[in-house]
């Protein structure tokens, strides 16, 4: 330890020189007449008190150097995962581990830094165990240590697992910086028994009232081999449907296809079940909960054309391949002129005057000219073979193969000589002529006054179809091409004036957020009046919230809601009058855990032998114990330097609290002063 001060040392001097003459100034015998002990006394307390504080003016520091020592770092991962207790013994397993991280703690503290972690969804640092998390990941927890001790003196790192991931990434193929062995302890059971589960459900999350929709399941069915497996379907305790099959083999995978009806609107919940076989292992992974958002209506689309085309037969398929729009045909001359039924209009080369909702036009050579105040278009007398190119687009996303696909498509037709747009405009591939790029759109949306109109310029679309399906025996982008622009077409404008955003399905484990737009008469975003919710679940338990503001909108953010059904309203007063806005939504149940309760013990013998570690049982905790002290991990010292301001020390502010008290008392008690 050693003292500095901001100004020269030097300047020491004058502080003693300062000090010793008013020392002298206050107690020479000539001033001060008492005793010369008493006198001595004062002058050395007046001395020190003066030399202090003149020096403290110098600003001075202390520099210290501290040496550290550190013992060596033993790392423990207990993986927190309901797998972990999935069997009947779970209790006893639960206590086993409790015990084998009691013991690796208090046999080896003495000698090591023991830091115990908890991981499964999160990674915590703990010793409290509960076995709960819906999810494992063995990576979070390496990776966090190897972090955060990569310069550290880390003796040993163990994870204590079953060895079953099913979140993040597989910790066999990362590479992770230890600079120590990591040991697994091996839990779980390995042995395949008699098990039926669910593997996969394949369902649409979408239907509408009155339609017939399928649902297929494929049970996996394990050493249940001339078994019958029965599988049920239930909607609000109400079995819907049940099918059954004989297993035929030891490992087999059986579908079941069902075909239910929606009569209810809303997030409906499906229960499929499985039923039970005798002396069946794991029964947590016979059940599974499906949501299916029940609408109202389809989407209704009406196409008018003038003549027969093989365009209108590729787009009407296309539409068609998509359960949520309704399509209807119509020539111009059997049109009735009434648009109120339908969501959007497809008007194929037509004179009709512009409908009143959105509407998507195909341009030809008898075209009328103008017949939009977006665009204007010029006619060629001659036809033009046009390629497409693509364009960078943000309206909405295609699949990425188009960049190289567009390349690959036969030419289409273009009648236009030239293209004049009057407002916004966005274009979705340009069109090629005789090897020129030209701005000349394929496709152009546009949204004049609220209502979104798209026109196609070119001829020919049944030629992608069909190629497409001579190259990949399927129409996946050509159908994706005319579902979404319709899709971004038809989006209906909500104009109310309080507005909720919010997730229909959400995980158990994932909070409810949901945002709220409140606008005014001149459709403003503001936010000064307080909305209130109300959630209530499918008990009838009512949880009143009121939103958060945020800028100049409104959200709120719902943690740990059990599954299940859930009806809301929000509500807030706006110029004396009451806005309400209601809304739905389900919590699915996590159910990662259930899928697979069979350890896979492969998985930390691999871990291990990639670190240069070893594997054990649950009840080889004195071998690892033993093979952790072998290892010659060694204190490590290193030192540390600090510095800290002299005047920050307090013992010597009541050291001259205490001269400068015993002064003025020698003083004060001599009768001479």
């Amino acid at each position: 330890m050693e003292i500095s001060t901001e100004w020269s040392l030097a300047w020491g001097i004058a502080c003693i020189l300062f000090a010793l003459a008013l020392s002298l100034l206050l107690y020479h015998k000539f001033l001060f007449k008492d005793s010369e002990r008493i006198r001595r006394i004062l002058f050395v307390l007046r001395f020190v008190i003066v030399l202090v504080l003149s020096f403290f003016l110098l600003k001075p520091f202390i520099n210290q150097n501290k040496i550290i020592k550190e013992r060596p770092i033993i790392n423990i991962g207990v993986d927190n995962s309901t797998s972990i207790v999935a069997n009947s013994d779970s209790v006893s397993i639960q206590q086993s581990i409790r015990e084998t991280v009691s013991q690796l703690t208090n046999q080896l503290s003495n000698q090591y830094q023991v830091q115990v972690y908890a991981f499964g969804e999160s990674l915590e640092q703990t010793t409290d165990f509960n076995f709960s998390d819906k999810k494992t990941d063995i990576h979070l927890f390496i990776n966090e240590i190897s972090d955060l001790y990569k310069n550290r003196n880390v003796a040993a790192n163990i994870v204590i697992s079953d060895g079953i991931y099913n979140s993040s990434v597989n910790p066999i193929y990362a590479n992770y910086t230890l600079n120590a062995p990591l040991h697994t302890i091996l839990l779980g059971d390995t042995i395949q028994k008699k098990d039926l589960q669910i593997a996969k459900v394949y369902y649409n999350e979408l239907s509408y009232l009155g339609n017939t929709f399928p649902i297929k399941v494929d049970v996996m069915a394990q050493y249940c081999q001339q078994e019958k497996v029965k599988v049920s379907i239930w909607n609000e305790g109400i079995k819907l449907d049940e099918k059954e099959q004989i297993v035929g083999l030891d490992n087999e995978l059986i579908s079941f296809e069902f075909k239910l009806s929606s009569d209810q609107t809303g997030v409906q919940k499906y229960t499929i079940e499985v039923e039970y076989l005798p002396k069946e292992s794991n029964t947590q992974n016979n059940e599974h909960d499906i949501f299916i958002d029940i609408l109202e209506s389809k989407e209704k689309i009406v196409l008018i054309s003038e003549k027969t085309h093989p365009d209108i037969s590729a787009i009407s398929q296309a539409i068609e391949s998509n359960d949520n729009y309704e399509l209807t045909l119509f020539s111009s001359s059997d049109f009735d002129g009434d648009f109120s039924p339908y969501n959007l209009a497809i008007l194929f080369q037509t004179e009709l005057d512009p409908p009143s909702i959105p509407t998507l036009y195909f341009a030809g050579r008898n075209s009328p000219i103008n017949w939009m105040d977006w665009i204007e278009l010029k006619q060629s007398s001659y036809i033009n073979e046009v390629q497409a190119d693509y364009t960078p687009f943000s309206l909405f996303t295609l699949n990425q193969e188009w960049k190289d696909w567009i390349n690959q498509l036969p030419p289409l037709y273009s009648h236009q000589s030239d293209v004049v747009f009057k407002s916004e405009h966005y274009d979705l591939f340009y069109q090629r002529i005789l090897d020129i790029e030209t701005k000349r759109p394929i496709f152009s949306f546009s949204n004049v006054n609220g209502q979104r109109q798209g026109l196609c310029f070119v001829e020919g679309l049944w030629k992608w179809r069909l190629f497409e399906f001579s190259k990949n025996d399927n129409h996946q982008l050509f159908d994706e091409l005319i579902n979404k622009s319709i899709q971004y077409l038809s989006v209906k404008t909500d104009k109310r004036p309080l507005r909720l955003k919010y997730e229909n399905i959400i995980l158990e484990n994932d909070p409810f957020v949901i945002q709220a737009e409140l606008y005014n008469s001149n459709y403003e975003l503001i936010n000064d009046p307080d909305i209130s919710l109300s959630l209530v679940d499918e008990n009838g338990v009512d949880y009143p919230y009121t939103f958060n503001k945020s800028e100049n909108s409104y959200f709120l953010e719902i943690d740990n809601l059990k599954r299940g059904n859930y009806s809301m309203i929000a509500k807030t007063i706006l110029n004396g009058k009451e806005l309400t806005n209601f809304g739905q939504f389900s919590v699915k149940p996590l159910e990662i855990e259930k899928m697979n309760t069979i350890a896979n013990h492969q998985s930390l013998y691999a871990l291990s032998k990639k670190y240069n570690g070893k594997s054990y049982f649950l009840n080889q905790q004195e071998v690892l114990i033993n093979d952790v002290r072998a290892i010659n991990g060694a204190v490590i010292s290193y030192t540390t330097k600090s510095t800290s301001d002299l005047i920050n020390l307090k013992w010597i502010s009541v050291l001259l609290f205490v001269f400068l008290t015993l002064e003025w008392l020698i003083r004060k008690l001599n009768t001479n002063i």
